[in-house]
């Protein structure tokens, strides 16, 4: 995604479809739209990092999984579908990647 509105769509949906608190909402766009770490996310936000991981705890807890990958995949998951490519390989051919 390269529009902004689209990536903020995309974000904003999937933060009211899992009940995401503005701060859980800001720390997850921290991470998905500019990869921040847990130290980055805590300067960002003022808050410290033991913070920042009681957070993302949250956020996994209420999505209902366990790491962070399985969280972005999800979110790539809902962008793919909002973006019309149903799949990750429609995704590969969009990108060239194949």
């Amino acid at each position: 995604m390269h529009n902004s509105n689209a990536e903020n769509t995309v974000l904003q949906q999937f933060f009211t479809n899992y009940g995401l608190t503005q701060r859980e909402s800001e720390i997850l766009s921290l991470i998905a739209t500019h990869g921040y770490t847990n130290k980055e996310i805590a300067e960002s936000c003022c808050i410290s990092e033991k913070t920042v991981k009681i957070h993302l705890a949250n956020i996994m807890s209420k999505i209902g999984i366990g790491s962070m990958r399985r969280l972005l995949a999800l979110l790539l998951q809902q962008a793919l579908m909002v973006s019309g490519l149903k799949s990750e390989k429609n995704l590969v051919k969009s990108v060239g990647m194949n």
